[in-house]
């Protein structure tokens, strides 16, 4: 199975086990938005690939399924741990792949979605819900590379 786009992904994404997403760190609370600015450092990222005889891949050769799970420290810009996260990235066509990230922080998570083009540089994901103090909340993750192994994140929450 080719993992190109999933493994180019996830080691974007996974920052080979230094930081995804990186920014300066804060809130701030504008037009009933918050938004938080968070570095998040990767602990660990896992390749999990389909076996090539338990799927059946129709037309032949799409090869999706392939999933990318990652985790690690939210910090803010002192450095302080403030919540941890943990992200599943699945290959949905050869050129895109789903990812659902979840940030678990003191007062709650917030769980996002979106699709990305395997090759994407940067992008937004839609909240898509949450606990606690987010519990209504939607919003959106905005993220840009910066490199292979960092990206700014601003989370923008509507509540």
């Amino acid at each position: 199975m080719d993992a190109g786009a999933l493994g180019t992904s996830a080691k974007r994404h996974a920052g080979k086990g230094i930081a995804i997403f990186t920014a300066s760190a804060g809130a701030a609370t504008s037009g009933g938005a918050t938004t938080l600015r968070l570095a998040a450092k990767a602990a660990a990222a896992v390749e999990i690939f389909p076996c090539r005889t338990c799927v059946t891949s129709v037309p032949a050769g799409i090869h999706t399924g392939a999933v990318a799970d990652q985790y690690g420290a939210l910090v803010n810009a002192r450095g302080t741990r403030v919540g941890h996260f943990a992200t599943v990235i699945t290959q949905v066509t050869p050129r895109e792949l789903l990812i659902d990230p979840t940030l678990v922080l003191w007062q709650g998570q917030i769980t996002a979605r979106g699709v990305e083009a395997a090759a994407a540089s940067s992008g937004t994901l839609a909240i898509i819900g949450g606990t606690g103090r987010y519990q209504s909340a939607g919003g959106e993750i905005r993220f840009r590379d910066t490199s292979h192994t960092v990206q700014l994140l601003q989370v923008v929450i509507d509540q």
